[in-house]
């Protein structure tokens, strides 16, 4: 019997899906720039979506809120590519 992924393998399994989504459009003759708006809109309106469900939409507090959420993982996964790139800690 395999034991369930903990939480972060989760996260980072689907990741890798999103990514592979990402690297598929590309593929596919996408540009980049627009492959990633998709994507950053995509998340806006899935964040949306569970604040709000499908027929509202957010106040500049739950803008903020969304966007902070957004910045904290951003720096969460700059922090894991320094540690695996740079494990020393050097600049």
């Amino acid at each position: 019997m395999t034991d369930k992924p903990n939480r972060d393998e989760q996260i980072l399994n689907m990741v890798d899906q999103f990514v592979a989504v990402a690297n598929r459009l590309k593929d596919e003759g996408n540009h980049t720039d627009l492959v990633n708006t998709a994507f950053m809109l995509a998340s806006a309106q899935y964040a949306t979506f569970l604040a709000v469900g499908n027929t509202g939409y957010l106040k500049e507090s739950g803008v903020r809120k969304v966007a902070k959420a957004y910045e904290q993982n951003l720096q969460l996964l700059q922090n894991l590519k320094k540690a695996q790139h740079n494990p020393e800690g050097k600049d």
